[in-house]
This record gives structure tokens, sequence and C-alpha cells, in this order.
């Protein structure tokens, strides 16, 4: 038996999945300590609450968090000993939920959207450096107009995003899985919207806000695009570009679907 943990949040728990499944096809039992249980369902891992005592092996990436020349997704792995590509099949778990959206896309892309949130769910303001502008992740969705905006989350709200269909505050892990494993892509903050969209392969487009890059605190400082996004269907925005170079960026996106 291996009690396998990663961080307490839920990208956490979808970086940790693949490492779980790798030792699952090794042949051992493997308990996930995790907080999102729903995350791992058809793993072939049980899953215990998260703690950090009692634990056989850590898939975390604070061991490489500053090094700028490894992903995060490499971090984790550098930490687990292993090398597993960063992805899971997933059965839909929620079919009425998918047909319904499907029903309203009506053949129009769906895309997955995550954003104007506290970022890394803290209430006590530490990492609101990382959440873009506004008027710049609004500038992206209104370029994609020709999609079906699904928009996603539960932390705070801190400004409203356009969207063509709310599930604020309604979805569980796997609706979350679900939707990601069906959309056409995910724009979003930084937030566990990227491992969602990784595993897939989805084409993401992430938001990045300058000010976090030139924070004072270390640990924000590291979260930048070439440390975070860790595969090439991964691209983001700075909310310090030109309105111009937005909508550019977004109609590139675009026609990746």
């Amino acid at each position: 038996m291996i009690r396998i943990r990663g961080g307490a949040g839920l990208g956490d728990a979808i970086y940790l999945r693949p490492i779980c499944e790798h030792f699952v096809r090794a042949g051992k039992e493997v308990i996930a300590l995790s907080g999102f249980p729903g995350v791992f369902t058809g793993s072939g891992a049980s899953v215990e609450p998260f703690r950090r005592d009692r634990v056989d092996l850590v898939a975390h990436y604070t061991s490489g968090k500053t090094n700028p020349a490894t992903t995060i997704w490499q971090d984790v792995c550098a930490q687990a000993l292993v090398e597993v590509p960063l992805a899971f099949t997933w059965e839909i778990q929620n079919r009425a939920l998918i047909d319904r959206l499907k029903a309203k896309a009506a053949g129009r892309p769906l895309i997955l959207v995550h954003g104007g949130r506290e970022p890394m769910g803290r209430r006590d303001g530490f990492g609101n450096e990382l959440l873009p502008n506004e008027q710049a992740f609004g500038a992206v969705l209104s370029s994609l107009h020709d999609c079906v905006l699904v928009q996603v989350g539960k932390d705070q709200q801190i400004y409203p995003l356009r969207a063509d269909i709310s599930l604020n505050g309604s979805t569980s892990v796997a609706d979350l899985l679900d939707i990601a494993a069906i959309c056409a892509g995910v724009v979003a903050q930084c937030s566990f919207a990227v491992p969602l969209a990784e595993v897939f392969d989805k084409p993401l487009l992430v938001a990045w806000a300058a000010r976090g890059l030139a924070s004072r605190e270390q640990f924000i400082r590291t979260v930048t695009p070439a440390k975070m996004l860790s595969k090439p269907s991964s691209h983001f925005v700075m909310d310090d570009w030109p309105v111009q170079q937005l909508q550019e960026a977004a109609r590139a996106f675009r026609k990746l679907f």
C-alpha cells in the first residue's frame, strides 16, 4: 500500500491523479490523500481525506518552485520520482448536464470560463496580485463571440465576466471534469483551470496579471507562464497588453478548434 499526497487544492488533486494511476498500473494499492475525491473516480485509487502526516510519497511542486528551468508538472513528477504524462481518461458522470450544454450550444464551440475570482481561494488577500485586469479578460472573451461561454467556479467573484451560461456555485468536481472533457477550449485566470485543461489536452488561454510578476512576494513572482503552463496547447495573454493585441491573441486561440 502506498499513500500519496499532493497539495491541498483542486488543481493539486488533478496533478495527483496521473501519479496515482502510474502506481496503480504498477500493481500497487494506492490511497490518494485529497479533499477532492471526485477527481479520482475511475482511477483505481481509493481516497482518504487530505493530510500531511502518515504519507509514503509526496507529489507536489514545492521543491522546484523557484527553478525557472522547469514546469510545475515536471516539479510534481520530480518530487514523486516518476516521469508520466499529464493526462488521464475520464468517463462522463453527469450525462444530463452535458446533453443540456450541448443542446444550448447548438453546434457552436463550448468554452469553459473561470476567472474574476479570488486567486488560490484565499480570503486574506494573499495572491490578489495574480488576478488579471477585468478589462483585459473581458476583451479576450468578447473576441470569442461565436462560442458559447460556460462560466464555472465557487470562490468569491471579485468582478463579473460575460458568459452565455452561468454554472457559478452549482457544479460538483465531477461536473467540472465532465465539462472540461467535452469542451472545445478553456479561458481562465491562473487556477485549477490550468491542469483541468491540460489533462485533456484542451486549448487553453490564460489571462495573466502583469503585476504578479513584479510582486514583492517571492511565491507570487514565481507564478509565471513558463512555470505554470506545461503543454504546447496552453497559451497566455498579459493583462497590460493593448486591446488590439489581446483580441489578436484571442482570435489565434479561436483557430485552434
